[in-house]
């Protein structure tokens, strides 16, 4: 009978024990949530936390290059090295050397931003006006299609010493 008295009161013990340390826990992780979302509200007031993984993207790469005000109808694919998706209407390639292409869309492209991959087929070697391309998912699966706008050239801005 004692040790079913004692195996009782240790459970007990145990139990309130466990509850006191909880409802610290808990006590303490409701401060630091308490001062992560006040953290949140500071840093959500700066424009650049305001701004998305795309915008932030967007202006990385523009901040390196510059407009010609020549705009092509079609490039060389040989040349063509990278692409980024700036938006659902917005494509820029970079190409060898010092150029890139910015390619808007005359509509939006569905699914372009959110997937970040399309495909293309080409048989002459040129990525041009009006062709059509297509927005893939993860697993290759399409998700629409569009058709591309004018390229516009911009170069490279010359390497500052602080760079």
């Amino acid at each position: 009978m004692t040790l079913k008295r004692f195996t009782l009161l240790s459970i007990l013990a145990a139990a309130f024990a466990l509850s006191g340390v909880a409802g610290i826990m808990h006590e303490d992780t409701a401060v630091h949530a308490q001062q992560d979302e006040a953290d949140d509200t500071d840093k959500a007031d700066t424009p650049e936390r305001k701004k998305t993984r795309a915008e932030r993207r967007r202006d990385r790469i523009m901040s390196r290059y510059e407009a010609t005000g020549k705009v092509e109808n079609c490039v060389p694919m040989r040349s063509l090295r990278q692409s980024h998706i700036f938006d659902d209407q917005t494509i820029f390639f970079e190409s060898i050397g010092k150029r890139g292409y910015r390619n808007r869309m005359p509509n939006k492209c569905a699914g372009l931003l959110r997937e970040e991959r399309f495909a293309y087929a080409n048989s002459f070697g040129s990525l041009c006006r009006a062709q059509i391309i297509t927005v893939l998912d993860n697993f290759g699966r399409t998700w629409g299609s569009c058709s591309l706008g004018d390229f516009e050239e911009y170069t490279k801005k010359p390497k500052t010493d602080a760079e």
